[in-house]
């Protein structure tokens, strides 16, 4: 029973659909925008305090959107495109690569909101945002730009857009079209977003009320539409090989490692996601609710269909292989309105678990503290000195200092002008590109003969003729690799000097002279 049927019929002045809410003078409205202005504030002085380096694929991607396509090796190219609007209004920074992320997540919550109070009311769509907000995997969607960020904002767009287009009972062509154009959109942005197609048509499978779009050729546009905006990244990808349909198959090769292994890590990461109060009342009302099948109404069984059964069959899936922690991410969009309907006593799953309602709310403060934690752990970890602090964010930290240190090398070379960076790996490349100064173009070595690995593979390579800076890392693939590569200049010479220092990132330097030829050109 929820709290807008206990309220007496008739009270004098009183709407007979007005909520309790109303009645004790709550602005649900007005406490969303200012907990959305907060957050987003927040967010916004993390960009300018943070000690964290550009991540890998950040780096990455920022080195994708100076060339700009249709397409690219492993993805759709909106990332890129994103990317390379903020970089070319504000410069190349940390903080200018990151913004975006702010941005789209902030636009995520108030989708989130409007969906949420169109299908329920304002103060269970408040809930709604902050259960969505209050998780370490939040802090991260609205901090590091990848292509989970515009992934994210589209989807839950998406979600808003088709609920409004099914409940409104004339016209709706603004909605329609406006969905359309988000898929095509978030097909854009990544390739999962193909699966909020499939979604739309298993829901108006299942609904009563929405059986009759089958036969309607509305749906079936909106779909064209979405898919229309793919042509152009098809057409790329039929040019170079369907390199990105074969980047995305190798993740479902399966895996050498136990089923339960695999599905033990699946729930631990989604825990740690999602933080562990709110991942466990979301699978159990999600199972509860399927249970209760026949009875659902239209609005569960739009949130059901849009979150546990994407959910269950990804579940499935980590019986068989390795599941990245955010390969699930958009699935819990509708399953946080879900549950915050359920908090707010707008559904019910039985007595024995409604009587959990109040860990609905500690759940969310369990989330805020992880988040805040999310936050605050690189910035302790940074100010507290040792080596144990170092091991813990190696990965995105220092890359400013290696990128100077490599500028300065690069520098005292016979004709720098004329010598470029080259390097064995994917991420060296991308953060040398990103953080040396000038931002060079940075090299990878082509494997001669190998399948494409990355978008260095494919980009063409130096001219014939340079010089080449070699950052060769310590260890014993050092010298095999200079030796392959020696081959390939008139002469390879070692420098003096490592670049890096540490246990984790050190580099000898070497000097090839005269590039002979390029592997692949």
């Amino acid at each position: 029973m929820s709290l807008k049927s206990s309220l007496p019929p008739g009270l004098p002045g009183v709407a007979p659909d007005c909520s309790i809410e109303s009645i004790r003078g709550i602005d649900w409205d007005s406490r969303f925008l200012i907990l959305l202005g907060l957050v987003t504030l927040f967010r916004l002085a993390y960009l300018v305090i943070s000690p964290l380096s550009l991540a890998a694929d950040e780096a990455y991607y920022w080195d994708w959107s100076r060339r700009l396509a249709w397409g690219y090796f492993s993805k759709p190219p909106m990332v890129a495109w994103i990317i390379g609007l903020f970089f070319r209004m504000l410069g190349a920074s940390t903080a200018a690569v990151r913004l975006p992320s702010v941005i789209l997540a902030t636009i995520s919550s108030a989708a989130v909101f409007l969906l949420a109070r169109k299908m329920f009311d304002a103060r269970t769509a408040f809930w709604a945002a902050a259960v969505g907000m209050a998780s370490p995997g939040a802090a991260v969607l609205g901090y590091v730009m990848t292509i989970d960020a515009p992934l994210m904002c589209f989807w839950a767009l998406g979600l808003y857009l088709f609920w409004a287009g099914l409940v409104k009972k004339e016209g709706g062509f603004a909605e329609w079209l406006g969905l359309g154009v988000v898929i095509g959109l978030g097909l854009l942005s990544k390739q999962v977003m193909a699966g909020f197609i499939g979604l739309m048509f298993v829901f108006v499978a299942v609904s009563k009320e929405d059986r009759r779009l089958l036969k309607s050729p509305r749906l079936y546009l909106v779909c064209l539409l979405g898919l229309c905006a793919l042509i152009p990244d098809v057409l790329w990808n039929a040019g170079h090989g369907w390199i990105t349909i074969h980047h995305t198959e190798s993740h479902f090769a399966g895996s050498r490692s136990a089923f339960i292994f695999t599905f033990l890590q699946f729930v631990g990461g989604q825990i740690g996601v999602i933080s562990p109060v709110t991942w466990l009342l979301i699978v159990v009302l999600s199972g509860l609710s399927i249970r209760r099948f026949k009875s659902l109404d239209r609005r569960s069984l739009f949130l059901l269909t849009f979150s546990i059964v994407p959910l269950a069959g990804i579940a499935a899936l980590s019986l068989r292989q390795k599941i990245q922690p955010n390969w699930p991410a958009p699935v819990y969009t509708a399953a946080m309105v879900l549950l915050a309907a359920w908090g707010c006593e707008n559904i019910s799953a039985g007595s024995k678990f409604d009587a959990w309602r109040p860990y609905f709310k500690k759940g969310i403060i369990v989330g805020a503290v992880m988040a805040l934690l999310t936050y605050g752990l690189p910035i302790l970890v940074c100010v507290t000195p040792g080596p144990w602090a170092r091991k813990v964010i190696w990965r995105v930290e220092g890359w400013g200092r290696f990128g100077i240190e490599a500028g300065r090398a690069l520098s005292k070379v016979d004709n720098p002008q004329n010598t470029f960076l080259l390097t064995f790996d994917r991420q060296l490349a991308a953060e040398l590109a990103f953080y040396v100064p000038g931002h060079p173009r940075v090299y990878v070595w082509r494997v001669p003969g190998a399948v494409a690995s990355s978008q260095y593979d494919i980009w063409p390579g130096p001219k014939t003729g340079l010089d080449a800076l070699i950052l060769c890392p310590e260890g014993k693939s050092g010298p095999r690799d200079i030796g392959v590569v020696s081959d390939y200049f008139r002469e390879v010479q070692p420098l003096t000097g490592v670049v890096g220092g540490d246990e984790h990132r050190r580099y000898r330097l070497y000097l090839g002279r005269g590039l002979k030829k390029w592997p692949g050109q």
